[in-house]
């Protein structure tokens, strides 16, 4: 049922996950954890698809916003090669900024989603996400709803649209070339932005537990548009670069990232960049309650949750994003570790996935 690599030592950690699939609590998953660029679990199994096709190896899955943490590591090492400054305005790469209703946003305020610009005023379908041009467009000519580090609000839908086209505008490529370019083909990883064409076979199908939705009148920042599991298992989603939420991974790739850009933090390897550069992003910008998701939230200088709870393991120095549906990805610098969770089978809930929980709970203890 399932397959992979797993020390002796976790082995009741893979009895769990194993568990999961004998009492159909998943369908398809792969859960991950490395240490220095070696595997200490990497396990994979359950099914892929309706055809009753087997999760392999090299099986990815949309990861929705997990998907923020992976690129936020991209602005790392951009900042880390002083292409991107923290403090600078958005309106220095972006003109449509200098507007002065946006002219005071900096680039961190959009980072850890203090700039007001969190939600789409405008309504849009899930079609309007595939068209960057229009999703631009309609973020220029929108006021922001609060002035800018007055309020935080997650940036559910419009952060990696925001973000993407300032990095589009400082050094003309997207967000999936450059995660193409500085992480897959760097480090041979299997984790798109942009599924290429000759990959979309491996991308397992998603499943919704259904549960019943309120409907708000009010755009927020997760209603416009809401959630439509058939769209995003469709080709046209999948090849598409919706940075928010469209990252597809599986956890071995997602784990080896977090793994390396931690141990270029504790171990000063240098292989994506400094150790000081990551030391100022993973500042934390403020402690407030995230009026989006209505709880504390600390979000670091480039939007990546600093002490997420158990869901990032047992210690407060953990880093790193979860995403709807169950699927995250964190680092852990007290054990130098790299970890990763990804699954088909969507809890449709913001709440903490006892999936990945019950998984790390049975880690720690054996340490």
């Amino acid at each position: 049922m399932i397959n992979g690599y797993c020390l002796e030592k976790y082995y009741p950690v893979k009895k769990i996950f194993e568990d999961y699939f004998l009492k159909e609590r998943e369908i398809g998953a792969s859960f991950a954890i490395y240490k220095e660029g070696k595997p200490l679990i990497d396990l994979y199994g359950g099914l892929k698809n309706k055809n009753n096709k087997s999760w392999e190896e090299n099986t990815i899955v949309n990861i929705f916003s997990a998907t923020k943490g992976i690129y936020e590591i991209i602005v790392s090492i951009l900042i880390d090669q002083n292409i991107l400054d923290l403090e600078k305005s958005v309106s220095y790469y972006w003109t449509a900024f200098k507007e002065s209703n946006k002219r005071e946003i900096k680039l961190k305020h959009i980072l850890s989603h203090q700039s007001g610009l969190y939600r789409f005023k405008k309504k849009i379908t899930q079609k309007d996400l595939l068209d960057w041009n229009k999703i631009i467009t309609i973020l220029e000519n929108q006021e922001p709803d609060h002035p800018c580090g007055e309020k935080t609000y997650y940036h559910a839908k419009t952060h990696g649209f925001l973000i993407g086209e300032i990095i589009k505008k400082t050094t003309g490529k997207t967000l999936g070339e450059l995660i193409f370019e500085l992480l897959s083909k760097k480090l041979k990883l299997d984790f798109f932005i942009g599924t290429p064409q000759k990959k979309l076979s491996n991308i397992a199908f998603l499943y919704e537990e259904k549960t019943e939705k309120k409907l708000l009148s009010e755009f927020n920042a997760f209603n416009n548009p809401g959630h439509e599991i058939n769209f995003y298992n469709k080709e046209d989603w999948q090849m598409a670069e919706i940075p928010s939420m469209n990252g597809h991974g599986n956890a071995r790739s997602i784990a080896k990232i977090y793994d390396i850009f931690v141990n270029d933090l504790i171990l000063e390897k240098n292989i994506l960049l400094s150790k000081s550069s990551i030391k100022k992003c993973l500042t934390e910008s403020i402690s407030r309650i995230d009026g989006s998701l209505m709880m504390p939230i600390r979000w670091s200088n480039v939007g990546l949750i600093l002490r997420g709870g158990w869901l990032f393991g047992k210690y407060k120095e953990s880093f790193g994003h979860n995403g709807w549906g169950g699927s995250l990805g964190f680092a852990d610098p007290n054990l130098g570790i790299g970890v990763a969770y990804t699954t088909n089978k969507i809890n449709p809930t913001m709440g903490s996935d006892l999936r990945i929980i019950n998984l790390l709970k049975e880690f720690y203890k054996l340490h």
